[in-house]
């Protein structure tokens, strides 16, 4: 290749993997299906976090939560951040010789703090929807026609967050619609979901004038797209768990002029961290030393299959939670009080009942596919449960986890104790 391509990425907001080309018949996904029938598909994908922020900075710093630093929200009042010393994919590619632009939202950074991103261009700030977005971008495709510097677009959509109604999206039952196992099947689910299913339905026709202005451009075959996803739905037992509901994620990554076509799945077992070294991997660019993810390019390019890991890992930090998930098995554990289910709508209810609440929770995704059946306590899964213990502590210390030293201060905690110390202060004690 002459000369580094350009990277267009769209990510939404809660969505898991629910497209139609994951399986999901009852969605309009038109346009995103078609982008995986000519890119490739990861079916083995997970996020780190079940939340938008940690799990992005993770995305595009190629670390951790414990080494970025965002191991929750990162808006007020939560406050945590991206670590100083910590570079994100923007500030890498910029460096590159790329321009860099986002449009629409972020997560990563507040909004006092979106200049560190070093971005060389802001659009749609704010809420404005998909499409409002998506005609932004279109017209930056076609105001570049094929300018030589590559560049990289950002485009972060606040679909399919909550309000599913958010600006004017109708609800779309078309298809019918289609309740995930671990809700009830009642009509407020109904109603949810086609609510749902409607956000979804608009953004792939975001997607769709955004896909039409790169081929107007006549950057289709020289530029890297991804759609992508942060976590699971806003659902009980998806966002906010680390359930398979709450980390599996979508990704489609499409660049024909590397060999990244043709329909294909990557089925390797997968997590977001590793997504930065592998777009910097296909766009020929060195990855920055000691990043925690590892680059799966050759895979996207038929080159190899050959796993590069044995589990992926996820935390929570609000219930104090980490996990490890190999492909057949997932290990949960609690550092706090777990969560009680009985608390939100989900399905099953007798069976999580007779599962009780435990500290750690293991599944056998072969024979429990949906995680009803915690079977940490079994006498025939003793062996499993020390193996994958043996992996997560390890993981936690291999990123120096802060749980291993004590209950986590947050950020938020740590301001209110400056306000409590300058009050002694002002006081006189």
């Amino acid at each position: 290749m002459a000369r580094h391509p350009s990277i267009l990425q769209i990510t939404t907001h809660d969505s898991g993997r629910h497209f139609g080309c994951y399986g999901h018949s009852t969605l309009h996904t038109p346009t995103i299906d078609a982008l995986a029938a000519d890119g490739v598909r990861l079916t083995r994908y997970f996020a780190t976090v079940p939340i938008c922020s940690a799990s992005r900075a993770t995305q595009l710093t190629g670390f951790y939560p414990q080494t970025h630093g965002l191991m929750d929200l990162c808006g007020y009042p939560f406050r945590w951040r991206i670590r100083d010393d910590v570079r994100h994919m923007s500030q890498l590619l910029k460096a590159a010789a790329y321009t860099t632009h986002l449009f629409g939202i972020q997560h990563e950074v507040v909004r006092e703090e979106l200049p560190r991103l070093e971005f060389n261009s802001i659009q749609g700030q704010g809420f404005p929807t998909a499409k409002a977005i998506a005609a932004d971008v279109a017209d930056f495709l076609r105001s570049r026609g094929k300018e030589p510097a590559p560049f990289y677009a950002q485009i972060g959509f606040f679909q399919t967050h909550t309000p599913f109604d958010h600006g004017g999206v109708e609800p779309d039952d078309e298809h019918g619609v289609e309740i995930p196992p671990y809700l009830a099947d009642c009509e407020s689910s109904r109603r949810a979901i086609a609510a749902f299913q409607g956000a979804i339905r608009h953004v792939d026709e975001a997607v769709s004038v955004i896909v039409e202005a790169l081929h107007e451009s006549g950057r289709e075959d020289d530029t890297i797209v991804v759609f992508t996803t942060d976590h699971g739905i806003e659902m009980p037992r998806a966002k906010w768990f680390l359930y398979d509901p709450g980390i599996a994620i979508a990704c489609i990554v499409r660049y024909p002029e590397a060999g990244v076509t043709g329909g294909g799945a990557c089925d390797l077992l997968l997590s977001n961290v590793d997504y930065l070294p592998t777009i910097l991997d296909l766009a020929a660019i060195p990855a920055p030393d000691g990043l925690h993810g590892k680059s799966f390019a050759a895979s996207l390019r038929g080159e190899c299959s050959e796993p590069l890991r044995e589990a992926v890992f996820a935390l929570y930090h609000k219930s104090q939670s980490r996990c490890v998930r190999t492909n057949r098995f997932s290990l949960i554990r609690h550092f706090d009080a777990p969560i009680d289910f009985a608390a939100v709508p989900v399905r099953f209810e007798e069976v999580l009942a007779k599962r009780g609440i435990s500290q750690v929770e293991l599944f056998d995704l072969e024979t429990d596919p949906n995680q009803f059946e915690n079977v940490a306590d079994k006498l025939e899964h003793e062996d499993v449960r020390a193996r994958l213990d043996t992996m997560l502590w390890e993981w936690m210390e291999s990123v120096d986890d802060p749980l291993l030293k004590g209950p986590v201060r947050t950020p938020s905690y740590e301001a209110a104790m400056g306000d409590y110390r300058a009050w002694r202060g002002s006081a006189g004690t």
